[in-house]
This record gives C-alpha cells, sequence and structure tokens, in this order.
C-alpha cells in the first residue's frame, strides 16, 4: 500500500469525523481553571534570553505568591520585572529559580493575570528548546485559600521555551514521514451535541523516566506503583511523592531494589536505593508498590505527583527532577463512590459487541500490507456527556483475550499487529466486545474506508447493570533479613492478594541454590493470603534473587522477587550487634561509658560498614565511633548514613561523647518517663541546661532533630566541656541565614567557622532540615573525640 497515501487517508479521516461532530473538543493541554500558569513569551526570545511569565488563573484578588522555576544548567541570572507584588526574595541556586512575596494589604489581579515576567539569560550551551516547570514550594494564596505544591492542591504548570532560531535563515525542509505513528488514543468524536464532553488535565507522556499509576481506593486504601520507562537496567532510583494530610504511614512493596531508605514528612512520602551492580527491569516495569490507608478527612480525588529530588539512572545516564530533566508524571487517585442503580437497557446486560455497531461486511477489497488495514474505526465512549476512562468505565476484550489500551487502540485504528493472531479489520470487527463498568455510558463508531469514506456507523447507549470489576490476583515478597550470614536460616514470605480457589505459590533462586537452598517445604496460602519458606545460607557469598510465582487454575501467573546479599561469617568480637542499652533504637551503643579520650584498644572489633560510599566525608567519624561502642549500625554491614535521627538518640550519643551517662539526673519533662531507654541522657542534659525542651512540658523524643538543633547541643555540651571551639575558617554568609531560629543562631555560626558543621550546600544551611546519622556521627566525632 502506498505510504503517502495512508497518512493522507488517515488524516483525511480524522478531519472528517471532526466536521461531523462540530462538538467535539479535544484537549491537547493542561487546562488549569486555578492555580498558576506558566506561559513562554515567544516575542521576546533572542539568541541568549528566554522570557517566562506567570500568571494568576482564578484569583481576582492575592496577598502572597511564590513561584519557583527550573531553569538549565549554567544560568546564572534571571531578571525578574512586572511584577504584581514587588519588593519580594529572589533566589537562584541547584537549577531553580525563586520569587516570593506576600503583602499585608490584598491587591487586585489584573485582566492579563500577570504575576511577574522573568528573563533567564541563557548561556551558549542551551541550544535546544526545553521545559520551565513550576517547582516544589510554588503557591499562590488570598485570605483563607491557599494553593501550594507541597500537597500537591496547586496543579504543576508547564510551558516549553522553543529553541531559537536565527530569523535570517530559511530553515531545512522538514522530510515526509513514511509511518503514521500508532495513535496513544482513538479519535473521539462526541455523538450527542447537547452533551459537551468535560475537559480534563492531559496527562503527562512519559518516554523516559517514572511514570506513576493509581489504583482507585477501596475501603480507605491506596496504592501508587512507580514504574521505569525507557530503561532496561536500573542501579538507583528515588520516587518522591505527596500524600494526603493525615497519612502517617506508607507501606512499599514488590520493589525492583530492597534494601532503600524511606522517609515520611512534610506530605511527602520517599523510597531512595541505590546498588553497586546494575539490575534488570522487568517487563512491567514496576520499581515499587506504596500503599497508604487515607483519613476519614479525604473524600475527594486527589492528584499523586513526582515531588522535587526523584530520580532514576543506569551508569551515566541520571534523570532528575533537580533539572527537569525527568518528566514530572502525575496520577489521579479516584475516591470509589456507591453508584446509582442503573436502569438497564432492554437489549444490552452488560456488554457491547463492535459488530452491533459497525458490520464486518463492509470491509471489502481490503489492502492489508506492514501488518496495517485500509480501514480504521473511529470510537468515542461516554458516561454521562463526559469521556468516559478506559479501565475504570469500560474495557475491551479481543475474544477471551483482556486488552490493554494501547492494544485496543492500536486494532481500531487498523494496526493490526497489535495482538498476535489478527490477520483483518474483519477480526477486530467481529471479535471486539466492550463490557461496560458504570451506568450512563454510550458508544458511538463509525468504519472509515481507504477513500475517506463513512460507509458504517451507529450508536447504543450501553445502560445495563454495571459489570463487576474482575479482581485480579497480585503477589508481593519480603525477606525477614536482606544480609544474613553462613548458616544463617532466613524466611522469605510471599502475600497474595485476590489467591483463587486451588492457587499454589512456588519459590525459586536465580543461581541453582548457589548461595542460599531452600530449608523444608514452603507452607500453603493462609487466610491472610500468606505462604512462607525457609532458607539456609550457603558457604559462598554472593547476592541471590528469591522468586516468588503465584499460579492458579484461570490461568493467572504473577511473580515478585526480594534479592538477599550472603556475607562471610563475622570473626571480629566486641560491639556493633544492634541491640541497645535499655531497649532503645540501634544507634545507641549497649552499656556505653562515654570514655572517648584515648581510642578503645582493647577490643577486635573493626567496624565492616558496606554502605558509606556515599558518605565519604563521613566515614573515619563512623568508624571511629563505632570502635569506641558509642554508635552501632542497622546490622553488622549496614549503617544506614542517609537516615534520620531523632532527639532522644542525638542526646545520648552526646552523653556518653562526655562520659555523663553513667551520672544521675531527674528529668520534668512530660514525655520523658523514668522508664525510658533514653530517660537517663535527657535528664542530665537537662540538668545540664544542654536541652530545655519545647517550652510546653515536653521534650519530644522521638521527633527527628534539625540540623539547627543538632548544632545548639552539640555547642551547649562543648561550652561545659570547655571545648576549644577558635575558629579556623571565615565566616560564610548563607543565603538562609534568616531562616536560622535566634536560638540557634551563635551555635550554628560558631560551629562552622570552627570547621565542625558545614552548609547542605556551598551557600545554603537548611536549619529545618532533619540530621542524618551520617551528619550527626561527624558532628560528635570532630568536636569531642578527634580534637583529644
Amino acid at each position: 500500500m502506498n505510504k503517502n497515501k495512508k497518512i493522507v487517508a488517515l488524516i483525511c479521516a480524522m478531519a472528517m469525523i471532526f466536521s461531523m461532530f462540530a462538538s467535539f473538543t479535544v484537549v491537547n493541554a493542561e487546562e488549569i481553571t486555578k492555580g498558576i500558569v506558566l506561559e513562554y513569551e515567544s516575542s521576546s526570545r533572542t539568541a541568549d534570553t528566554a522570557v517566562v511569565v506567570a500568571k494568576a488563573v482564578g484569583f481576582e484578588k492575592v496577598d502572597s505568591y511564590t513561584v519557583n522555576i527550573n531553569v538549565p544548567d549554567g544560568v546564572t541570572k534571571v531578571t525578574a520585572s512586572g511584577l504584581l507584588i514587588s519588593g519580594g526574595v529572589e533566589n537562584l541556586a541547584n537549577g531553580v529559580y525563586g520569587y516570593s512575596v506576600a503583602t499585608a494589604t490584598a491587591v487586585d489581579v489584573p485582566s492579563d493575570g500577570v504575576l511577574g515576567k522573568f528573563e533567564i539569560s541563557l548561556p551558549s550551551s542551551v541550544t535546544d528548546s526545553f521545559d520551565v516547570s513550576l517547582q516544589e514550594k510554588s503557591g499562590i494564596s488570598y485570605g483563607s485559600e491557599k494553593l501550594s505544591t507541597v500537597r500537591n492542591n496547586l496543579t504543576i504548570s508547564t510551558t516549553t521555551v522553543e529553541k531559537y532560531v536565527d530569523p535570517s535563515i530559511t530553515p531545512a525542509p522538514t522530510p515526509v514521514t513514511t509511518r503514521v505513528p500508532k495513535p496513544t488514543k482513538a479519535p473521539v468524536p462526541t455523538v450527542d451535541p447537547d452533551a459537551t464532553v468535560v475537559p480534563t488535565k492531559a496527562p503527562v507522556e512519559v518516554t523516559k523516566g517514572i511514570s506513576l499509576e493509581a489504583e482507585t481506593a477501596a475501603n480507605g486504601k491506596v496504592a501508587v506503583v512507580a514504574k521505569a520507562v525507557g530503561f532496561e537496567k536500573v542501579d538507583s532510583y528515588t520516587v518522591n511523592i505527596n500524600v494526603p494530610d493525615g497519612v502517617t504511614e506508607v507501606t512499599a512493596s514488590g520493589l525492583l531494589i530492597s534494601g532503600g531508605v524511606e522517609n515520611l514528612a512534610n506530605g511527602v512520602y520517599g523510597y531512595s536505593v541505590a546498588t553497586a551492580t546494575a539490575v534488570d527491569v522487568p517487563a512491567d516495569g514496576v520499581l515499587g508498590r506504596f500503599e497508604f490507608t487515607l483519613p476519614s478527612t479525604v473524600t475527594d480525588s486527589f492528584d499523586v505527583t513526582l515531588q522535587e529530588k526523584s530520580g532514576i539512572s543506569y551508569g551515566s545516564e541520571k534523570l532528575s527532577t533537580v533539572r527537569n530533566n525527568l518528566p514530572i508524571a502525575w496520577t489521579t487517585v479516584k475516591i470509589s463512590s456507591a453508584e446509582p442503580t442503573p436502569t438497564a437497557a432492554p437489549s444490552v446486560v452488560g456488554s457491547v459487541a463492535l459488530n452491533k455497531l459497525v458490520s464486518s461486511d463492509k470491509v471489502t477489497g481490503e489492502n492489508v500490507a506492514n501488518n496495517e488495514s485500509d480501514y480504521r474505526i473511529g470510537i468515542v465512549v461516554t458516561k454521562n456527556g463526559a469521556e468516559a476512562e478506559y479501565g475504570t468505565d469500560f474495557i475491551a476484550f479481543y475474544g477471551d483475550k483482556e486488552l490493554t489500551e494501547d492494544e485496543y487502540v492500536g486494532l481500531v485504528n487498523g494496526y493490526l499487529d497489535s495482538i498476535d493472531g489478527v490477520t483483518s479489520l474483519k477480526d477486530v470487527i467481529d471479535n471486539i466486545t466492550f463490557k461496560t463498568y458504570n451506568s450512563g455510558v454510550k458508544i458511538y463508531a463509525e468504519l472509515v474506508n481507504a477513500n475517506n469514506e463513512v460507509v458504517d456507523n451507529s450508536t447504543v447507549n450501553a445502560d445495563p447493570t454495571p459489570t463487576a470489576k474482575p479482581t485480579e490476583p497480585s503477589i508481593s515478597v519480603k525477606a525477614s533479613s536482606t544480609t544474613v550470614e553462613f548458616d544463617k536460616k532466613f524466611t522469605v514470605t510471599a502475600t497474595v492478594k485476590n489467591a483463587k480457589d486451588g492457587a499454589k505459590v512456588a519459590f525459586t533462586t536465580n543461581d541453582d541454590e548457589k548461595y542460599a537452598v531452600i530449608f523444608g517445604t514452603p507452607t500453603e496460602i493462609n487466610s491472610k493470603g500468606e505462604t512462607k519458606a525457609t532458607y539456609v545460607a550457603n558457604d559462598k557469598a554472593g547476592t541471590v534473587t528469591i522468586t516468588a510465582t503465584y499460579k492458579d487454575t484461570e490461568g493467572n501467573e504473577k511473580s515478585a522477587s526480594v534479592k538477599v546479599t550472603v556475607k562471610k561469617a563475622s570473626t571480629t568480637t566486641g560491639g556493633n550487634d544492634a541491640t541497645t542499652s535499655g531497649g532503645g533504637p540501634g544507634i545507641i551503643a549497649p552499656g556505653n561509658t562515654g570514655a572517648v579520650t584515648t581510642p578503645n584498644t582493647n577490643t577486635n572489633y573493626k567496624p565492616d560498614f558496606q554502605d558509606l560510599d556515599s558518605v565519604e566525608w563521613a566515614r573515619t567519624a563512623i568508624n571511629g565511633l563505632a570502635m569506641r561502642g558509642m554508635i552501632n549500625g542497622r546490622d553488622q554491614y549496614t549503617f544506614d548514613p542517609n537516615a534520620n535521627i531523632t532527639r532522644a538518640e542525638y542526646c545520648q550519643i552526646l552523653m556518653g561523647a562526655i562520659n555523663a551517662l553513667n551520672a544521675k539526673g531527674e528529668s520534668t519533662f512530660a514525655d520523658v518517663p523514668s522508664t525510658a531507654w533514653y530517660y537517663n541522657a535527657v535528664s542530665v542534659a537537662s540538668q545540664l541546661g544542654i536541652v530545655s525542651g519545647y517550652g510546653d512540658g515536653n521534650f519530644g523524643p522521638n521527633d527527628l532533630i534539625t540540623r539547627q538543633d543538632m548544632a545548639l547541643m552539640t555547642y551547649k555540651t562543648a561550652k561545659i566541656m570547655n571545648k576549644s571551639l577558635e575558629p579556623v575558617n571565615a565566616e560564610i554568609t548563607f543565603e538562609d541565614s534568616h531562616e536560622i531560629s535566634d536560638y540557634a543562631f551563635e551555635a550554628v555560626m560558631t560551629l562552622q567557622k570552627a570547621g565542625i558543621i558545614n552548609g547542605m550546600t556551598d551557600t545554603t544551611f537548611e536549619p529545618h532540615s532533619n540530621a542524618t546519622r551520617a551528619q550527626s556521627a561527624k558532628v560528635i566525632f570532630d568536636t569531642f573525640v578527634d580534637a583529644q
């Protein structure tokens, strides 16, 4: 078949559909009705500058706004002009420019909505077009109405800055495409001229990076799946997503790489992991599944979006949201609600065959070439006048095979290779059946031939009793420990949801049991959907992948895997057994006396943490405290340096550093009971004036300690112990110095000049960020141990 002719035929066919149905609307871009919109000002584009305009939408007045936008690498200057409210704070750091301002008296928004224009001075290295998007902490408010990206109730607007083209140069002609690409969505003509399709946000098309998929909320449970797109292997990934207010726990399962760091704070959940050896991305691309329970206050559907510092990498290819070269994917979590009982149409009972809408007899003289048909079918499915959603409102089957949306769209557009076994469009028409899951569904189809003629069309009101959406089985797997020694036993637990009667789960390894051998017979699936297998580590160090595969009599098969690292058996003695004195967290050493003036040379224990490469600057401090029995890892080989630390944990280590753990004290804090493992440390620190709590009678022992509070407690302790804090560095004026609380300012600046504490970057201190285990070890070691 002449391919140019096919292109023309397809375009003309689409044009005919559009002209026939005047009310048909295609939403090609994100439609924002309330918030901030970014627009690229093409008229101001030059070879070395680009202007992005921020506009208020849906606001007649504003009293504050913050516009944070990404800029390309190498940008050192952004100029703000035409500001609705002037006198704000500007900042340009780490590839993000921000302008933030507030006023005591609200101002009127002009008719053009302009909040400000931002002229970006581009380096010579920027030669292609690039996207500019709203970044984290952008926001706009008037009175009590506050929209921000932190909770994701401010839509993340994006605009494209076009590549600069010298108007004096005539561009070369664009080559003709030889094959029409498979459409991502079938044409959607509107059947009923009185029913206007409700515009919806257009999804972000991710061809390389991380995509998000949400499962409809049911019984208060929500799961969001993160998938790798365009990667065959990965060696690290970070998924940061917003969660609604009130969510206190997120459970990760089905992880491609396990053993990462989880964090849930300020409405953002994060999972971050890296591995020395890249792993293969499975066919379904799943990086991990993240499940949380919604509080009762969440009653409406909401968006889940990739947040700042999300990223994915393999080797030198690193994509992240910091530079905006990772598309900011989002997905909508739909809150399920009871459907009203629909009135059943007399001739439809929940399914409609495509050959009831168009006849396969109309496909005559078909010329099939390159697995493409001369014919195509334009289909629209609406629900109460709005566009119906595939997989939620309806689904298509080819015979007994449930089609993915891509397979369905490919088939009706004449791409016969979308699934196996299709030889002509007659097969498609005679074998596709629609099943509806909700009421108010209407289906329209029209058959168009190679001559751009509509040869058949029809409409069906598919308004039956809804078909119950099938529950698919799923499986996740976890190990009792991801690091084991020779001859040690460990348990692998597979959890199956929606298991069918007679289903079985089999456990296999990727190495013929070279590193671990199964011990006994796996259990059957119990009432909780769990089945377990016990393994014993073999006498060879390495990493084993254990896969649990679910199979049932209905032909369903699902698999999930977990990686376990087998280590050499420990031959050392001494501390670092991850136990605690009085039941405290593993970072607090058992029985610590606090003697640190000379190294403890009476032990053969040598730290062997395997995860310190990312914190090389803290390796000496971590190993030095561990050798003295003052700090422990999660296990023999894992320190977890980037995890956060609580106020009680830091106080315990600090009192150990000055040999004060055996002193006696009395706590007056209401939330520090005498039975707590940290009672003595907090009591002594309180009596010495090192800690004073929050002022409401509480200490907050389980709260994560901030960087400024870590500095303050260390500074006060050093003063009591007469430790020298003489300046060795010039004072740094951090860009966020104004964010350091007055009570901690002297402590932060003294420790900075003494070379004890640094900023998070060369220009920012981040006083309210939570301190990490590595940072805590470095500060304590440098202040009280290394100085001896």
